[in-house]
């Protein structure tokens, strides 16, 4: 069982502090567009906060969890005000979208296109990039054959599916 919360803590850490890292850059990013600036003032702000709260948390808890389980501590500290700042992030949508599309275009522009398809899915963005072709709509469908076969508007270029015999 302490695996399992070690584990889940790890995943925690992990999502919400690539989450909360990429907001704290886009915030930055409306300031300046260097790339190492937004990463450290990032990674400061986003160890920092919960670093500063585990330090309270153990110097207020009784000494002998300092030292028996402080390291668990620390790491649920860490969880959880990542996990929660990335919840709030991506819950308040309608005013981050437009932070997290721009540090997309970001990244998009400096060349990194994983690191941009990344933060384009948080803000809930499916872009397409030069040099990829944009998805079709299926070979299957009516009104694709039809537009691709040149065929007149009368002739089968109905949108549901063909009436079987």
């Amino acid at each position: 069982m302490r695996r399992l919360m070690r584990i889940n803590s790890a995943i925690g850490i992990a999502l919400g502090g690539f989450v909360s890292v990429v907001a704290v850059m886009a915030v930055v990013g409306l300031v300046i567009d260097n790339f190492w600036v937004r990463l450290v003032v990032g990674l400061l702000l986003v160890v920092g906060l919960p670093s500063f709260l585990a330090d309270r948390m153990l110097k207020r808890s009784d000494s002998t969890l300092a030292t028996r389980g402080g390291i668990g501590m620390v790491a649920d500290v860490f969880a959880i005000v990542l996990l929660g700042a990335a919840l709030m992030l991506v819950a308040a949508d309608s005013v981050t979208s437009s932070l997290f599309r721009h540090e997309a275009d970001l990244y998009a522009k400096q060349g990194s296109t994983t690191m941009a398809r990344a933060v384009y899915f948080v803000a809930g963005v499916s872009p397409v990039f030069p040099g990829e072709k944009p998805r079709s709509a299926p070979a299957g469908s009516a009104s694709a054959s039809g537009a691709s076969s040149g065929g007149s508007a009368g002739s089968g270029g109905s949108a549901g599916p063909a009436p079987s015999k």
